[in-house]
């Protein structure tokens, strides 16, 4: 062999040789780098498998909560029957209120869609409400009449039922147990199987049945027709491309639109107004706020309600999630904060530009009001409220109680240790009214 071929022959050797040796990094590298990912996937999986079994416990340890509750609600409503006393009525209404806010809180917390939520919600709320109602009438002198006894025999053979109808979906494993995403949250059907059906509960509180078919007060009489409300969509948002969703046949009747990149906007029948709409946030920071990034944001939603036309308007709680915080108001008229006259304001946590709106309950009960006289004195209210209170303002407002009727108080906010508490005055008997604590977390502040 000749010393060019030699040469040849050995350099194709170290080739050869390379590239054995490059091959069996790649597949070296290959194998720790597919152990490595089986590992992740394997956690990923045990972790997966973690969430699902705490997510079948939280959905059983609620709805045995909720069951409890509501055995416990039916046997005080069977106790009312029974009671004579106005003593014993209202201890018993008093548990009654608890009872049901319990049962809510328990049912908040089951894997179940607004669609199957919806009714048994509303049936808990006014439940908890219709007991106020007459707690407010038993502490007044008046005693149960013969019809609130029917009504609340009715409940009690309605919680009894359910109670029937949880056990047995307990037992059968028809309870959802897996997690119910936000968009599965609102736009499921309707369960064939869902809990029974609710009587009616015929009284005019405030989250009865006559306020949720009222008529909108905040709103021009003359309506709008689908053409009109895209147009005012689009004047509105004029770089979004909306697209006609359809007509909400709601206690406020509106036309619902949707752009391309997920927002969302309704724009009332009755006068063309925009009830509710909704931006995407540009992060998802759900971080605490710092005092003073949150009085920047209620000031980029104060002036936006402003230049929108909403008038006197007082920032009430507000609270942040992703990418948004959401800050709520209420009217104003002649110093006089209207506690059902609501607006909440979406401001985006990053750009400080407000994002989103939701002013339903603004116009289904804003009008200008004949203001009632204020008899009391802010000083009078202030030596009205406990001792223990330290108290920090007095702010005369209307409290709601029916749809109907407001009642003339002053909100006197205090603290009490480390909890702070509305306490609202009757500003012509010095009566308490109702007592609201404010509950403040890491995400905001809560009413309860």
């Amino acid at each position: 062999m000749s010393s060019s071929s030699a040469r040849r022959a050995r350099k194709r050797l170290r080739i050869s040789g390379y590239l054995l040796f490059a091959l069996l990094v790649s597949v070296t590298g290959s194998a720790i780098l597919y152990g490595e990912q089986r590992q992740r996937i394997d956690a990923l999986e045990s972790e997966l498998d973690g969430y699902r079994l705490y997510v079948q416990n939280e959905a059983e340890s609620a709805a045995r909560d909720l069951n409890t509750s509501l055995v416990d609600l039916q046997t005080n409503l069977r106790k009312l029957s029974a009671a004579a006393t106005p003593a014993q009525h209202a201890r018993l209404l008093f548990e009654v209120r608890r009872l049901s806010d319990a049962a809510g809180g328990a049912l908040g917390r089951l894997s179940i869609s607004h669609a199957d939520g919806r009714d048994l919600e509303q049936f808990l709320t006014r439940t908890g409400d219709y007991a106020d109602t007459l707690l407010d009438s038993v502490q007044s002198g008046v005693l149960l009449s013969a019809a609130d006894g029917e009504q609340l025999t009715a409940i009690g053979t309605q919680c009894e039922a359910l109670c029937g109808a949880i056990n047995d979906r307990l037992a059968s494993g028809l309870l959802p147990m897996g997690a119910v995403t936000p968009d599965d949250y609102y736009t499921a059907e309707p369960n064939a199987d869902a809990l029974p059906a609710y009587p009616s509960l015929r009284y005019d509180g405030p989250f009865s049945e006559s306020s949720e078919t009222a008529e909108p007060k905040g709103l021009p009489a003359e309506t709008v027709s689908e053409t009109r409300a895209k147009d005012i969509a689009d004047r509105a948002f004029p770089d979004v491309t909306w697209r006609f969703d359809g007509r909400c046949d709601a206690a406020i009747a509106a036309f619902d639109f949707s752009g391309e990149n997920g927002e969302t906007l309704s724009v009332t029948e009755r006068g063309g107004k925009l009830l509710y709409w909704m931006l995407p946030a540009s992060g998802d920071s759900d971080e605490p706020l710092t005092d003073d990034a949150l009085l920047r944001l209620k000031s980029s939603a104060a002036s936006y309600l402003t230049g929108a036309g909403f008038g006197a308007m007082q920032p009430t709680v507000s609270v942040s999630y992703a990418g948004r915080a959401v800050i709520g108001f209420a009217a104003v008229q002649n110093s006089v904060v209207l506690c059902a006259d609501t607006v909440q304001v979406y401001v985006d946590r990053v750009t400080e530009r407000v994002v989103g709106l939701d002013a339903r309950g603004y116009y289904a009960h804003h009008t200008v009001r004949r203001l009632p006289a204020f008899t009391l004195s802010e000083q009078d209210a202030r030596d009205a409220v406990s001792l223990s209170l330290q108290i920090e303002s007095v702010t005369p407002c209307l409290l709601p109680k029916c749809e109907t009727r407001e009642v003339a108080c002053y909100e006197c906010r205090g603290t009490l240790g480390e909890r702070t508490y509305l306490v609202y005055i009757n500003a012509a008997t010095g009566t308490e009214e109702s007592i609201r604590e404010l509950l403040r977390t890491d995400s905001g502040e809560t009413l309860l």
